[in-house]
């Protein structure tokens, strides 16, 4: 794994989730190593795809929020990112290659996907599927 890779997973688990604690970023983290496993990808690659991880990339308020050095919920994200690197992130997901937020849906409905996955845990107010 690359710096790029790690940098790019600490951007987007805090950006995604720095609001769920230590485990709701964890669990992005884990999405970002499961999908980029199953395509053979690195995880910069998995979180630029276009409309994957919105906050990393697609024009929106998150993608152009950027930490402050000091931010408890930044280091939390970076020593995530370097227990990714490391290989030593435990998966907390069941395996999940996507998630969502029931709050942020409009409507209050599913994402089209979700019918097609099966459902394996929620956490930190997202819902997480393989």
């Amino acid at each position: 794994m690359t710096i790029q890779d790690e940098i790019l997973i600490a951007i987007t688990v805090y950006r995604e989730n720095r609001g769920g604690g230590y485990q709701g970023m964890q669990s992005v983290a884990n999405v970002i190593q499961n999908r980029a496993t199953l395509h053979g990808a690195s995880p910069y690659t998995v979180c630029t795809i276009h409309a994957q991880f919105s906050s990393s990339s697609m024009p929106g308020p998150e993608s152009y929020l950027w930490p402050k050095e000091t931010d408890p919920q930044w280091q939390t994200a970076l020593s995530i990112a370097a227990d990714a690197a490391s290989g030593t992130l435990a998966d907390i997901t069941g395996g999940a290659v996507s998630y969502y937020a029931p709050a942020g849906m409009t409507g209050g409905k599913a994402p089209y996907w979700a019918a097609s996955m099966q459902k394996t845990v929620e956490i930190a107010n997202q819902i997480f599927f393989r």
